[in-house]
């Protein structure tokens, strides 16, 4: 009898992992975020709810809530031919979470200001000594989530919830195309360094002078992802 043909093995799965098993379709969000971040769901991945199910422990029903959220964000997008799948990340979306930020972001940081005054911000602080602590670590999924939450630390000091609610609908994207641009082209450290600018201008009320390196901050790290794209070093 002839022996039946060898099977290629299948290509490994990722690793997910919830810290324990659960429904709730936030904590499985956060789970596969990370992973989209970190690029151990490489963009373009196929998200089939089947396999996710399988990965984190958990029904269908908190990957479907899951993935939905995710479309929302913009982390994920969906075909009628292709399914869910991970961004793939190009010049387009780039230029367009860019200027919405910039038409918006420089904004609220100006109201913030006006609002606070000229003072010490501890929770921006902290947030800047563990975004530290995190280039150091090379971490860049959660380093990218910490820069998020330093930027939307100066923001929504703007006490304008209308400007809040948009910046913070924009946090998915961009902390997708931070992560993107640093694995084509890492810049965290001179990002570090204008937090640092920014905040110190931020603290002692220098309006001109945080709204301008703001806007150089977010067009900057913007330009370094598009020479990226567009010489094709991300392919």
């Amino acid at each position: 009898m002839t022996p039946p043909p060898e099977v290629a093995d299948p290509a490994p799965r990722p690793a997910l992992a919830l810290e324990q098993p659960i429904s709730r379709g936030d904590r499985v969000r956060d789970v596969i975020q990370a992973a989209i971040l970190d690029a151990r769901l490489p963009q373009g991945t196929p998200l089939v709810e089947r396999e996710l199910s399988a990965m984190l422990g958990v029904s269908k029903t908190p990957i479907r809530e899951a993935l939905k959220q995710l479309q929302s964000s913009g982390l994920v997008v969906s075909t009628a031919y292709q399914g869910m799948r991970v961004r793939v990340l190009d010049a387009a979306i780039v230029r367009e979470v860019t200027d919405a930020r910039l038409a918006v972001e420089p904004q609220a940081l100006r109201l913030a200001i006006a609002a606070r005054g000229a003072t010490t911000f501890d929770e921006a602080r902290e947030l800047l000594a563990r975004t530290e602590a995190l280039v150091s670590a090379d971490d860049t999924a959660e380093l990218s989530v910490s820069n998020r939450a330093f930027h939307r630390c100066l923001y929504a000091a703007c006490g304008n919830d209308l400007l809040t609610d948009f910046l913070d609908k924009l946090q998915a994207l961009s902390s997708f195309i931070a992560t993107a641009g640093w694995h084509l082209q890492a810049t965290y450290d001179e990002e570090l360094a204008e937090h640092t600018r920014l905040l110190a201008a931020f603290e002692r009320a220098d309006v001109d002078t945080a709204t301008t390196l703001l806007r150089s901050h977010i067009s900057t790290a913007a330009e370094g992802t598009l020479r990226a794209l567009e010489s094709g070093s991300g392919s």
